[in-house]
């Protein structure tokens, strides 16, 4: 049953990803960007109005966790959307999505980002309020210029011990979950959720360089793993 999600089988970045598919020909559209990709592709459910988390779990204990957050603004009550986004944009912390050494990127404006403001009745132009968000895509994805949220502290002891019983499920001393619910800080057994995927590589960076929040120290969690184990 809709909504839908369809991302290939093999990992891609995010790229070649459709989410909260409604009818069969957004679901054939979908199916036909991903196998560009990848012949084998996946099907899943779209969990509306779920963030995605990622928690990093190491020796099958320590946990690290980020919240992945749309392209986003905040308003000021005196410059416009497109002020408030060239200035977020100028950020020497954001690169352009084809210079791999950042973690955030500048935020991409497309027909997303038009759908999403005009659903708030706003325009590039139009000025937000004080303090208010204002979002410019609908998926999360740090190369559409999404930001990454420190949560670490937040995460429900059930969330976190759910993180550690998959990591020694899978033998994966260093894994990297993604993790689908609407409030981290709530157990996973009293709201929807779901585990999209594993990574068996995880990307340690995006613990190191959030957005907001208070970094978290993972590589040299990594480094005490690789004394205790390999030398």
């Amino acid at each position: 049953g809709y909504p839908l999600v369809v991302k290939p089988r093999s990992g891609s970045v995010a790229r070649h990803v459709i989410t909260n598919i409604q009818d069969s020909g957004t679901l054939k559209m979908a199916i036909h960007k991903a196998i560009l990709y990848s012949p084998a592709f996946i099907i899943e459910k779209f969990i509306a109005q779920a963030v995605v988390h990622r928690a990093t779990v190491i020796d099958f204990d320590y946990v690290a966790c980020v919240k992945q957050v749309p392209a986003n603004v905040v308003g000021n009550g005196i410059s416009t959307v497109r002020e408030l986004i060239n200035k977020k944009n100028s950020s020497p912390h954001r690169g352009k999505p084809n210079q791999k050494e950042y973690t955030l990127y500048t935020i991409v404006e497309n027909e997303a980002t038009e759908i999403v403001l005009s659903k708030k009745g706003y325009t590039l132009f139009s000025v937000p309020k004080e303090s208010e968000v204002v979002f410019l895509q609908h998926d999360p994805f740090l190369k559409l210029g999404g930001d990454l949220v420190e949560v670490t502290s937040a995460v429900h002891a059930d969330n976190l011990e759910l993180f550690r019983q998959v990591a020694r499920f899978f033998d994966m001393r260093v894994v990297g979950i993604d993790f689908l619910a609407q409030d981290i800080s709530r157990s996973f057994k009293e709201q929807p959720c779901a585990i999209l995927e594993l990574n068996s590589v995880p990307c340690i960076e995006l613990h190191h360089f959030p957005y907001s929040g208070a970094p978290q120290n993972v590589a040299a969690v990594v480094a005490d793993l690789f004394f205790k184990y390999y030398l």
